[in-house]
């Protein structure tokens, strides 16, 4: 079994790597002419900000191995993963079909996702010992 060092910063990258992924996805379907440049850029915009700022606040927050966060790291940030994860499936949506409920879906995600992850991350670090 892997140090909670190691799952947190696993955890830490893929969540913001999924979210980058999808987060283009509008971009290419706009040029090939799928869907509208404006369309895409609304859809990507803030996935790929959201996905930055993870990885930023991600990076800021890491003390290296000399803090070993709890074992139950990984389970601390799922809710936030999970519904940030939501948020990139409706940038990939978005780039099969414009459909007018998909952005204010995507920010309602992108905004929940984001306070959840935020508190998983405080909470490991003031856990971590």
């Amino acid at each position: 079994m892997p140090r909670a060092t190691t799952l947190l910063r696993l955890i830490t990258f893929t969540v913001p790597a999924l979210m980058l992924m999808a987060g283009v996805q509008p971009l290419l379907a706009a040029a090939t002419g799928q869907v509208t440049p404006f369309w895409a850029v609304q859809l990507s915009a803030p996935v790929i900000g959201g996905a930055v700022a993870l990885f930023v606040t991600a990076r800021l927050m890491d003390r290296g191995d000399g803090v070993a966060p709890p074992w139950y790291t990984a389970w601390v940030l799922l809710p936030g993963a999970f519904v940030l994860t939501g948020a990139a499936a409706m940038s990939l949506i978005g780039a099969l079909v414009q459909f007018a409920g998909i952005p204010p879906a995507m920010w309602f995600l992108l905004i929940a996702g984001t306070s959840l992850w935020a508190a998983g991350m405080v909470w490991v670090r003031q856990a971590s010992r």
